[in-house]
C-alpha cells in the first residue's frame, strides 16, 4: 500500500479517535525537553510550550503532557487530525542532529524506496485532485495562490508549499489535453527524510490537497 493510500484513509479522522496512537506520541512527549530540536530547527519555547508551524498556521507542544495544540481564531484547541497530528510529532522525533535541505527536488513516490507500482492501481489522493481540477487551471491557480503558494515557471500550474519552514512540497499539474489526461506530481527535497519518516509524506500531501 502506498503511503499515500493511508493518509487518504485517515483523511479528516480526528487524532484522538486513534486511541492507541494518540497515547502513545502524548506519552512519548511527556515531559519533553524542547532544547534540542528547537535549536535544530530555530523554533520557539517557554517554560510549557513548543512552538510550530505546519503550513504557516500556528501549532504548539504542551510540554507537560504531549499534547498537540492548534490556533484557531485566536483560541488554542486540540482537536486535531491524525494526519496534521502525524506530521508535526514526525518532525520532532525524526529530525536528524545536522539535517539537510538539498535542493534537489524528486517525485513523492519515490521517497519510499519502492522500485515498482501496479499501474493500474490509482492513487487515492492525487487521481480525485486530477479529476477536479482537469479543464480547471485557473481555478487550481487561484486555490494554490490563496493557501500561500509560490508561483513556479513549470507545467500548467506549479506552485511551492511551506509545509515546515525547512520543509516544503511543490505540487505541478498539467491539465487535460486531446491525447492525455490531468496529471498532478507532488514533489519533494531529496533529502526529506532528515526531517520526518517517509510514511510522513502522505499525510503532507493530504493536507496540501485539502487545503485546494
Amino acid at each position: 500500500m502506498s503511503v499515500n493510500y493511508h493518509a487518504y484513509q485517515s483523511r479528516g479522522v480526528p487524532f484522538s479517535e486513534y486511541e492507541v496512537v494518540c497515547g502513545q506520541w502524548r506519552q512519548e512527549f511527556s515531559g519533553y525537553d524542547p532544547g534540542r530540536i528547537a535549536r535544530i530547527l530555530h523554533l520557539e519555547s517557554d517554560e510549557q510550550y513548543l512552538y510550530l508551524t505546519y503550513f504557516q498556521c500556528p501549532y504548539r507542544l504542551r510540554l507537560a503532557d504531549g499534547v498537540l495544540e492548534k490556533q484557531e481564531a485566536n483560541e488554542w484547541s486540540e482537536d486535531l487530525y491524525f494526519n496534521e497530528s502525524m506530521a508535526l510529532y514526525h518532525l520532532l522525533h525524526y529530525t536528524k542532529d545536522l539535517p539537510v535541505v538539498s535542493g534537489k527536488w524528486v517525485p513523492s513516490h519515490t521517497v519510499d524506496g519502492v522500485v515498482c507500482r501496479n499501474p493500474a492501481v490509482k492513487d487515492p489522493l492525487l487521481t480525485p485532485f486530477e479529476t477536479r481540477y482537469a479543464g480547471r487551471t485557473e481555478e487550481l491557480k487561484a486555490a494554490c495562490r490563496s493557501a500561500g503558494g509560490r508561483e513556479l515557471e513549470t507545467g500548467d500550474a506549479a506552485y511551492e508549499f511551506e509545509v515546515f519552514p525547512y520543509l516544503h512540497l511543490r505540487l505541478v499539474f498539467w491539465d487535460k489535453d486531446e491525447d492525455f489526461p490531468a496529471q498532478v506530481q507532488v514533489l519533494v527535497d531529496q533529502c526529506v527524510t532528515d526531517f520526518v519518516h517517509y510514511e510522513t509524506i502522505g499525510c503532507m500531501i493530504s493536507d496540501l490537497l485539502e487545503r485546494l
